[in-house]
């Protein structure tokens, strides 16, 4: 046997030095017929500096904090040309000791209950069928359940080539779900965080703050109901004016906008939102971080409305505040994402 493994590697050489001309050929299969041990460790470094060579993608997922609220959470997800990102996004989401971990800095937590598997995902012409296991039914209440519906449903739709999401458990499609979500067709976006009581036709999506266990705070969406006396649907002036009214007492959320504030005017100047506001935010405005956050409240509000905001202004009688920028004419960027964590 070691007579043909010496006559294999000089075969080996000959070809090299044929193929390579000046290169040299023992380098080149140095490490060929290394021990198992050697061959498993080189194994394991390809596939950590593959891991780390992989297209790292900003994706939004949604987990949940101490109070139930779902936070939408930038993250940066490792990503392969033709493996699912969509996936990749999901598994994030898993209750495991691995994800609470990897956002326990930010107080948040995973959504999907523990052990749940994705046996299958298709994606076509906006409709994305999910598959899970049934352990994806491990919840013990109707928050709990509308919690992790609208969590999947809102991360898969944060892809362009996702509208419409259309949960299966175990290959089938459930009518409903335990406590009473209907499955049978597919969902989309709606009502995330709804702190209304009657589910109202007219509906806005307004940010306040929140923290988790005195962490970080963050920022966290919002559905409120519009009372209107006529049909036409609720737009930026209803927003920002359900937004000015603070959070509903209880809930753990809050804002730094002055109780009392008004919206007197909104106008887009190109991708800048210029907001004409009553004098009692006068109150805030001289405490720069104060400011600052009233500041993205406004523009990641109005962002529901009009995706190209850029950036936000704020006026009383028409004379412009100064939020603490660097140049006081420059307007505080709106976020592109609400929450970034990486």
């Amino acid at each position: 046997m070691k007579v043909k493994r010496v006559i294999a590697v000089g075969l080996i050489l000959c070809m090299m030095i044929g193929v390579t001309g000046c290169a040299n050929p023992i380098q080149m299969v140095k490490g060929l017929f290394e021990n198992e041990e050697q061959s498993d460790s080189n194994i394991v470094e390809s596939l950590n500096d593959a891991q780390k060579d992989n297209e790292l993608r900003n994706t939004v997922l949604y987990y949940k904090d101490d109070k139930g609220f779902l936070i939408p959470v930038m993250r940066k997800i490792p990503w392969t040309e033709g493996r699912g990102i969509a996936k990749q996004a999901l598994r994030a989401m898993i209750d495991n000791p691995a994800n609470r971990k990897d956002i326990e800095e930010i107080g948040l937590l995973p959504v999907i209950p523990a052990n749940t598997e994705i046996r299958g995902m298709s994606i076509h012409e906006g409709l994305c069928k999910v598959d899970f296991t049934s352990d994806f039914l491990n919840y013990v209440s109707k928050e709990e359940e509308e919690a992790l519906v609208k969590a999947v449903t809102y991360t898969l739709t944060e892809f362009p080539t996702i509208d419409r999401v259309q949960l299966m458990i175990d290959g089938k499609i459930p009518e409903k779900l335990e406590f009473g979500t209907k499955t049978a067709t597919a969902l989309t976006r709606d009502n995330i965080n709804y702190v209304g009581k009657n589910y109202s036709k007219n509906k806005v999506v307004v940010y306040y703050e929140g923290t988790a266990n005195g962490l970080e705070s963050y920022f966290v969406p919002v559905t409120k109901d519009v009372e209107k006396n006529h049909e036409t649907p609720a737009n930026m002036l209803d927003a920002l004016d359900a937004l000015v009214e603070g959070p509903p007492e209880g809930l753990g959320l809050y804002s730094e906008i002055p109780k009392g504030t008004r919206v007197v005017s909104v106008d887009m100047n190109e991708s800048i939102a210029c907001i004409n506001l009553s004098e009692e935010i006068l109150e805030a405005v001289d405490n720069k971080v104060a400011a600052q956050s009233i500041a993205k409240l406004f523009g990641l509000t109005i962002k529901e409305q009009y995706p190209e905001v850029a950036g936000v202004k704020l006026f009383v009688d028409g004379k412009e505040l100064n939020l603490g920028t660097e140049n006081k004419e420059d307007p505080i960027i709106v976020p592109t994402f609400a929450n970034q964590y990486e």
